[in-house]
Parts: C-alpha cells; structure tokens; sequence
C-alpha cells in the first residue's frame, strides 16, 4: 500500500506557517548526514566531524534543528581530539517556534505502510551505510502485514510484547513475569486498537504557547487481561521495583516540515502483591472497552478536556484464592498510551542501532571532567525517558482483597478503577506552562463476596 503520508503537510486541512527562535539554528539533513559521527547512548551528546559553519556556530543557548531528526537545547559545545561535541537537552516547541500556527489531523492507519525512519546513507560514508538494514523492528513504524515480537528484561522483570498490523486494527499483547525467591507474579493481556486520527493544534505568539490541543479522535479498543500471584513456603519478599514501562507496542513518525514528532504507543503496569502467609495464590481477570475521542487542550495555563464524547466500560473476572491470611493484589496498566513526542526519541530510536555510540559516551566522559554542570552525564534506561510529549492514555486499576479462610467471614472485595486521560508536560508546552493532566471519563466497578456490608463499602 501507499504511505498515507510523508510530511503532515501532505494531509489535507494541516497548517504549517511558523517563524523559528531566534536561538534556532536549523541545520539541513544533508549536512547533518555528511558529518553527524556518534550518539551517545542516552541521547544527549553528539559528535560532528568536518562540520559545516551551521554545525560549527552551535553554542550554548543554541535550539539545534536536525531536519527530520531531532530538536535539542544546546547546553555546551567543545572540540575534543578533532572532534566537535555538542551536550543537548529536551526542547519544548517554544523552545523552536517563536510566532505561528500548526494543526493537523492524520489518520493512523495500521494497514497502511507508515513512513519508516530511514535515512539514506551517503556516499564514502562506511558508518552511515545500510541504516534501514540495520534497524530492528521496534525502531520503524511497522509495515502492512508484519508481526513485531520483542522481549527481554526491565528491573528483574521479563517480558513479551507481540504487535500484528492488520487491515484495519493493531492486535497487541503483553506479558510480564517476575519470580523472586518464592514470590510469582504473572499478568498477561491482549487486545486491539482500531485505525484512528492523531491531531494536534498549536498556536504560538512571542514564544508562548497560547493554545495546544492534542486528541486521538475515533478510538475503539479492548483488553482483556489475566493476573495471578503467589507465595511459597519460603519468607515474605515484596516486589522492589513495581512500575514497569515497556517498550512501545507501535511507533511512527510524523514529521512537518522538517520537525521530528513521533508517534508511540505504549503500556504501562504497575504491579504490587501482599501476600502475609506461606501457601498463598490469588489469581483473577477484567476486561475494559472504549470508544469515542479523547484529548487535551491547554488555554491560556489551563487544562480541559477537548470537546467530543468518550465512553468506556469493563467488567470483574471470577477472582479465585488460596490462603489462610489476609492477601491483597493490585494490579494496574496504562495501555493504550498514545503519545506525541519531540526530541530525544528519534535520536535514539534511529541511531542506536546505526552508528556506534562509544565515541559520544566517552566524548561525554572526558568533557564532564573539564566543564562541570554543562557536561553533567546521565545514565538513563531509555525505556523510561520523560519525552516532550502530549498523551492520551486509558488506565485501569484492579485491586482485589481476601480475608482469607482464618476470618470471622471469608470477604473477598474487587474493585476496577478506569480513567481515561489527557496529559502534556512542560518541555512540550513550555516550561513556563507546566505539567498538565486531565481526567476525561471515569467509572469504578465493585465486586464483594459475600455481598454483604461487613465485607466493605461498594
């Protein structure tokens, strides 16, 4: 199939018509290609060769526009052994645009080849060569018909994610798995997300985003998961590092004119067993659906849903336990997040794996040594970077409690919190602005066994 686009500005109804920072230095893709060498591994440090006077005139203070790239804050640039290295920060889109306006609304087709990251590689340029080769699966935006199947390990936990574009859906699963010493804890989930609009809507006077609206209009899902827990004989032991974030499930770009917006969609768990007894497993499953648009708009400071109509809704599986004591499970994910990003992501998603990244860390090492503050280092798990982004996501909380079979009354009460949400952070916005995050649609459901008012309130 045909790619439903290659600039946002090739969408009919998109408007692009900005005037850049003064601090900008936008910096064209062919001369980027010729020179960029290395990036550091956690996307911060660069390192040119041969640079051309753009390149070269980069400094402290400066915005560095990599066309189709990256948009980055300047924090220091030096030349070190031949090398020009220049230390970079996020960058809101105040940071880049000083006056204009950009709107679009582009439809994410999951059956349609997206526009991939590839970037030619240029002639005599041995680094540089075969970089569409040399991407896996997790850093393009997926082709018509290819299943993606990632694993691996995040803070002791291990995890699956499978993605399946269809003809006119994303089929998804995730599954994630801990065992430490005696404790278990599994959850797996699977589900769909249907063809949709990603659109956006900002306006900018003197560096001040007077009004930015991001929204997923036309969503219709479902996921259904499944989760148990459970204690050996051996001592308690407790879950050290609760909140997991996979890697994306999906990702596109979505450039304009040359700025670097990408698209992700994610899941995120957060998972917390309370198991006070030996012998102990609980297991249970919910369900949610949604349906309709959600989105966020921030006017002048403030946060309100973007007008349109959303509605969800789940349902409680049969909970099942085994113990003597009272035992608790939480359980909650954040799936879809779908979120719009400017910065870091599409340094690191498309040079991790086209260029070595050896040479921008230890650049990075020696500089910090001689300009501290500017050239402070930090090691970050890039699954868990904070990104200029907007977001829409959906959440969903179950909790289940037991008094076990040594109470007065074996109460068991389940409860399924859904939020679905809107979210933009300040490097985004602005960081005069700040944080903002809003509730678009809620509803709690309750079961308790025995239905009686002894076993909690509904």
């Amino acid at each position: 199939m045909a790619r439903p686009f290659k600039d946002l500005r090739d969408v009919p109804g998109t408007v692009f018509d900005v005037s850049y920072t003064p601090q900008t230095v936008r910096i064209e893709e062919s001369s980027w290609r010729a020179s960029l060498k290395s990036v550091s591994s956690d996307g911060n440090v660069l390192v040119f060769d041969n640079p051309d006077a753009k390149i070269s005139s980069l400094h402290e203070g400066s915005v560095m526009f990599l066309e189709n790239l990256a948009v980055r804050a300047v924090l220091a640039a030096a030349t070190q052994d031949g090398h020009f290295v220049v230390n970079t920060e996020r960058a809101g889109i105040t940071d880049l645009i000083q006056k204009g306006a950009v709107h679009w609304k582009a439809p994410i087709n999951f059956g349609a080849e997206q526009a991939h990251y590839t970037v030619p590689a240029s002639p005599g340029r041995r680094i540089l060569r075969s970089w569409v080769s040399r991407l896996n699966p997790e850093q393009v935006a997926y082709a018509a018909g290819t299943a993606v199947n990632l694993s691996g390990k995040l803070d002791g936990w291990d995890y699956k994610i499978n993605a399946t574009p269809s003809s006119n859906r994303l089929d998804m699963s995730f599954a994630v798995h801990k065992e430490l010493d005696t404790l278990i804890v599994n959850v797996n989930a699977q589900g769909f997300l249907k063809d949709f609009f990603s659109a956006a809507d900002m306006h900018i006077q003197q560096g001040s985003l007077d009004n930015f609206s991001y929204d997923a209009t036309g969503l219709n899902g479902q996921l259904d998961v499944n989760f148990e827990g459970g204690r050996g004989t051996g001592s308690a032991v407790g879950v050290d590092v609760p909140n997991i974030k996979l890697p994306p499930i999906y990702k596109a770009p979505m450039p304009i004119a040359g700025i670097p917006f990408v698209m992700t969609i994610n899941a995120n768990l957060i998972l917390k067993p309370g198991f006070g007894g030996k012998n102990e497993t609980m297991k249970g499953s919910f369900h949610i659906n949604y349906n309709g648009d959600e989105g966020i708009t921030v006017k002048a400071g403030q946060a309100s849903a973007t007008p349109g109509s959303l509605s969800g809704d789940g349902g409680l599986g049969q909970m099942l336990s085994v113990s003597i004591a009272p035992h608790a499970i939480l359980v909650g994910l954040a799936a879809p997040k779908i979120t719009l990003s400017l910065g870091t992501e599409s340094v690191t998603d498309l040079l991790d794996e086209a260029m070595p990244s050896s040479l921008a860390d230890s650049m990075s090492d020696i500089l910090s040594k001689t300009g501290v503050g500017k050239w402070a280092k930090k090691k970050l798990d890039k699954s868990f970077k904070t990104e200029a982004s907007a977001n829409v996501q959906n959440v969903a909380v179950a909790t289940v409690t037991a008094q076990g079979s040594a109470g007065m009354i074996p109460c068991k009460l389940s409860r399924l919190l859904l939020e679905f949400k809107g979210g933009a952070d300040a490097y985004l916005l602005g960081k005069k602005i700040g944080d903002k995050e809003i509730i678009i649609f809620k509803k709690e459901l309750v079961n308790r066994e025995p239905d009686i008012n002894a076993c909690g309130d509904k």
